[in-house]
């Protein structure tokens, strides 16, 4: 019953008077929505370039949240940023969505993978010519078969996330295809990371970094397992730092995991306040180990050797590292209760016995391939 009376609503209310023709000559105005989270605007730099790349004239503007806007603050490919932050909905039709819907935009592109009647009617009522994004199914329909959408793809659940973003654009005929990502506005950013880490380097062959918070409790290495890795890691590395990353708020765990690995090479890392000082970091290190995929796309960004603890979610290979060069880590379940030093390390060795730059990815050292060359921008 609440899936019929959902679906009359969502036909009755996500609806319009009819499919747009796609003229792509008179395109100009396209908008991407990303109003998320960090790591995924990290990952659509790609597809911010790659539109600009095929389309130089297209005004290419980004809906972005405060939390992420500082990704693509200095992107060329972007025309403009829109701040769209999380408000109640009357609140955002009269404010953020009235104001979009007057730029009266040719292309919007909508990225996200769920079907929520209050996110689509958001959408819908910017008003968009041309409207892109996924067919999620929910409550015996899908969003392919809303007249809101003038064109839909199925989002695979077993590829890389970019996949499916340059899919939905698959009626413009983008031409080679580049999947790096890009960060720009890093060396603003740098000075005191690069002094800290000149100074490092003075008395260690090379840097490596930890980081062990992850976007929830479920997604975060313990500190007693932080602890056992760094502690493996430095005894076998003895001539590198193992940096380990304090994010606002995390300084008094950090410090327990430094002082839990007993070693001097073990040290908590350069303060990262910002997210391009921390891009500026990883960019020095030589290993990223993260159970953050905001992390691991940094580090995919500059085509670091990345070991990723990833949960054994139903879409977890979406954002799988995108460098030449990395192992993940899956846990068995929805969380990681328990990260293996042993296979931390093995991973490690694995990653740097790797000879003549061949591109290799692994799951738990073995199984799933994915990887792409990646570069930074700058």
């Amino acid at each position: 019953m609440i899936n019929t009376v959902a679906r009359l609503l969502s036909y009755a209310l996500l609806g319009k008077s009819g499919k747009h023709v796609l003229y792509i000559a008179s395109v100009r105005k396209v908008l991407i929505l990303r109003n998320d989270k960090i790591g995924d605007m990290i990952v659509s730099t790609a597809l911010l370039r790659e539109l600009k790349k095929n389309y130089p004239h297209w005004q290419i503007d980004v809906a972005a949240s405060s939390a992420n806007r500082d990704v693509i603050a200095d992107n060329p490919h972007v025309s403009e940023i829109i701040i769209w932050d999380k408000q109640p909905l009357l609140r955002d039709l009269r404010t953020t969505i009235a104001a979009l819907r007057r730029r009266r935009y040719d292309v919007i592109f909508n990225p996200y993978n769920r079907f929520s009647i209050p996110l689509l009617l958001r959408i819908k009522w910017l008003g968009a010519r041309y409207l892109t994004g996924f067919a999620i199914p929910k409550y015996g329909t899908s969003t392919a078969k809303l007249g809101m959408f003038d064109h839909t793809v199925p989002c695979d659940r077993n590829a890389h996330i970019l996949d499916s973003y340059f899919a939905t654009f698959g009626e413009f005929d983008l031409r080679d295809i580049d999947p790096r990502y890009e960060l720009f506005g890093v060396d603003a950013h740098a000075a005191a990371i690069d002094a800290a880490c000149d100074t490092l380097l003075r008395s260690h062959d090379g840097l490596f970094c930890l980081n062990f918070q992850g976007s929830n409790a479920q997604r975060t290495v313990s500190v007693a397992d932080a602890s056992r890795c760094c502690a493996a890691l430095a005894a076998r590395y003895p001539r590198h730092a193992l940096l380990v990353i304090a994010a606002p708020g995390s300084e008094a765990r950090v410090d327990e995991i430094v002082d839990g690995a007993g070693h001097a090479n073990v040290m908590r890392a350069p303060s990262t306040g910002h997210i391009l000082q921390l891009a500026a970091l990883i960019r020095r290190c030589e290993l990223v180990l993260s159970p953050d995929t905001s992390v691991i796309h940094i580090a995919s960004a500059y085509d670091k050797k990345i070991v990723g603890y990833y949960i054994r979610t139903d879409n977890y290979r979406w954002f799988y590292p995108a460098s030449r060069h990395y192992r993940v880590i899956l846990a068995p379940g929805l969380t990681l209760a328990s990260v293996s030093a042993d296979e931390t390390l093995a991973a490690v060795e694995a990653l740097f016995a790797e000879q003549n730059g061949t591109p290799q990815g692994t799951e738990n050292l073995q199984g799933f391939h994915h990887a792409m060359p990646a570069s930074a921008g700058e």
